[in-house]
C-alpha cells in the first residue's frame, strides 16, 4: 500500500465541521509560525498567518482585487511615476502609532542587496521611497507604472515593526500542536456597523492529512495544493463542488541547471522540450481546466512582441518526435556515450506521475533519463511558481539564469537593459528580446501553468477562485454586523 494513502484510509475519527464555530483551515505546509519574509522567505502556512495577522500596505479580497489595508486610500500621479499612499490610524500592539517612518524602514528593508524576500528582484522598479508626513508615505518609481500594487497586496510585503508586530485583522491566540486560534484583533462595539469577523483555527500539515481531515468533516478548508498533492483528491473523492481549481498566473516547467555535455548544446537542449507530450501529461493527471504551456510569458504584458514560442513549436507531437529522434541520433553519431539526463524530483504522488511521464516521453526519441537523490546530482530543476504580479520582468528574471552553470548572459543583459531603459519603448524591446533569446536557449521547458487547487467546504460563501491562487482568511464567509 502506497505510504500517501494511510492516512485517507485510517484518519476516520475527525469530529465533525460546525458551521457556527471557528472555520477551521488547513494550509499544506509547516506549523504556523511568524517569520520576517525579508530574512527567511515564508512556507504556504506562513504566508496564510502573515496574511491574517499583519497588514500590507493594500490587500486582495477574495477575486484578487486590490482593496485598501494599511493604506487607506491613494494615488499615481499622471506621469505614474510616484504612487503616494495615506496610511490609516493604527496602532502596534504595544498602543504606539503606526508611522510612514517606520513603514517606509520595512518597505526599503525588503529591496535591500542583503533581503532574502521572495520579492526583492520584483520591486526592481522602485528608486526611491519617502515618508512626506507621519501618515503619508511616497514610492519613486523608475518606470510609468509598474504592477506596483499587486506586489505590496503579497503578504511577504507585510509591515511589521521591529519587535515582529503586527496590525492585521486577527491576533494569535492559543496554539495546540501544530494549530494556532486566531481571533478578531478588535471587536467592534455592540451596535457597531463594522464587520465582525468569524473565529478562525489554523493548521499547518501534510497534504495527505489535510486531505483525510476534510473528507472526515474535521476542516472547512485546504489550502496550498500542487500537482505534487494532486494524486491524493483523486485518492480521496471528496465532493466535486468542493475541489476549487485557481487559474493561476505563473511557471510551471523544467530549467537547465547543468549545461554540459550534450545539454551545452542549445539545438539538443531544445530535444528536451520537444519531446514531451503535454496532452499526454494532462491527461495522466485529469485535473479540470490545467492547460499546458509552449511559451514563458502567459500574455504580452508590456514585452513589444507576443509571447515567444520556441523554434519547434510548429510542428504537431508526430513532427517533433521526429525532429527529436533525428537530432539525437545525429549527436550519438559522434558522441559515443549515452545521451542521458539526471533528474531530481522529491518523493511525492505527483512527482510520480510527472516522472513517468517525462521518462517515457523522453525514452522514446532515445534518451535515457535518471531519477537522482539529490537535487546537487540534477541537470534540471522543476519550476512550479505563482506570478506575484502580471509582469513580464518576473517572468523572464525567473528563468534566465537557474544556476551559474547554465545562464543567458544574451538574456542576462537584455533584462539589465530592461530595467536602465530611459522609455518604456526601450524596455518593452528589450524585454521581447529576453523572451526571444531564453525560448531559442532552451534553458527553460515550459510544461504547463502552475496547478493549484484547495478544498471549500459549501460554508465557505465567499471564496473563489483567482490566478494569484491566494484566498485571505477574512474573505471566506460574509463578516456578520
Amino acid at each position: 500500500m502506497k505510504r500517501w494513502l494511510l492516512p485517507l484510509l485510517l484518519l476516520a475519527s475527525c469530529s465533525q465541521a460546525d458551521d457556527q464555530g471557528p472555520i477551521r483551515v488547513s494550509a499544506i505546509g509547516g506549523p504556523p509560525t511568524m517569520v520576517d519574509p525579508s530574512r527567511k522567505p515564508p512556507d504556504l502556512t506562513q504566508r496564510v498567518l502573515l496574511g491574517a495577522v499583519a497588514e500590507t500596505l493594500v490587500a486582495y479580497d477574495e477575486d484578487a482585487q486590490v482593496g485598501p489595508a494599511l493604506a487607506e486610500r491613494w494615488i499615481v500621479t499622471s506621469d505614474g511615476l510616484s504612487a503616494i499612499f495615506r496610511l490609516r490610524q493604527a496602532t502596534w500592539p504595544n498602543g504606539k502609532n503606526v508611522t510612514s517612518e517606520e513603514v517606509a524602514r520595512r518597505a526599503r528593508g525588503i529591496i535591500t542587496a542583503n533581503s532574502r524576500n521572495p520579492l526583492r528582484d520584483a520591486f526592481d522598479s522602485i528608486e526611491e521611497i519617502n515618508p512626506t508626513t507621519p501618515e503619508v508615505i511616497e514610492f519613486r518609481l523608475t518606470v510609468p507604472r509598474p504592477p506596483l500594487f499587486e506586489l505590496l497586496a503579497q503578504p511577504e510585503a507585510s509591515i511589521l515593526s521591529r519587535a515582529m508586530g503586527t496590525t492585521g485583522p486577527y491576533q494569535m491566540g492559543k496554539r495546540e500542536g501544530g494549530t494556532v486560534a486566531l481571533t478578531q484583533r478588535v471587536k467592534p462595539p455592540e451596535g457597531s456597523k463594522d464587520p465582525v469577523l468569524p473565529d478562525v483555527r489554523l493548521t499547518g500539515e501534510r497534504a495527505a492529512l489535510a486531505v483525510a481531515r476534510f473528507v472526515q468533516g474535521g476542516t472547512d478548508l485546504v489550502l496550498g495544493g500542487t500537482y505534487r498533492d494532486w494524486p491524493l483528491v483523486q485518492a480521496a473523492q471528496p465532493a466535486k463542488r468542493a475541489i476549487r481549481i485557481d487559474p493561476a498566473e505563473g511557471l510551471f516547467g523544467l530549467s537547465v541547471v547543468k549545461a554540459g555535455g550534450w545539454l551545452a548544446d542549445a539545438e539538443m537542449r531544445q530535444v528536451l522540450g520537444m519531446a514531451i507530450d503535454r496532452d499526454a501529461l494532462l491527461d495522466a493527471f485529469k485535473a479540470p481546466g490545467w492547460l499546458g504551456a509552449l511559451t514563458i510569458l502567459p500574455q504580452r504584458y508590456r514585452s513589444a512582441a507576443d509571447p515567444s514560442y520556441p523554434p519547434w513549436a510548429a510542428f504537431d507531437i508526430t513532427g517533433r518526435i521526429a525532429e527529436a529522434r533525428r537530432r539525437v541520433q545525429a549527436w550519438r553519431a559522434t558522441h559515443p556515450q549515452p545521451v542521458r539526463v539526471r533528474l531530481y524530483l522529491p518523493a511525492s504522488p505527483g512527482n510520480t506521475l510527472l516522472y513517468g511521464r517525462l521518462a517515457a516521453d523522453w525514452r522514446r526519441v532515445g534518451i535515457e533519463t535518471v531519477r537522482v537523490d539529490k537535487p546537487s546530482e540534477s541537470d534540471l530543476a522543476v519550476i512550479d511558481e505563482v506570478a506575484p504580479a502580471g509582469s513580464a520582468l518576473w517572468y523572464l528574471d525567473t528563468v534566465a539564469c537557474p544556476s551559474a552553470d547554465a545562464c543567458s548572459d544574451e538574456a542576462i543583459d537584455a533584462l539589465e537593459g530592461a530595467r536602465n531603459a530611459q522609455s518604456l519603448l526601450d524596455r518593452s524591446v528589450q524585454l521581447a528580446t529576453a523572451d526571444r533569446v531564453i525560448a531559442n536557449s532552451g534553458l527553460y521547458i515550459p510544461l504547463t501553468r502552475p496547478l493549484r487547487w484547495s478544498l471549500a467546504s459549501p460554508r465557505l460563501g465567499l471564496f473563489k477562485e483567482n490566478a494569484r491562487a491566494w484566498h485571505p482568511l477574512t474573505h471566506l464567509v460574509a463578516a456578520k454586523r
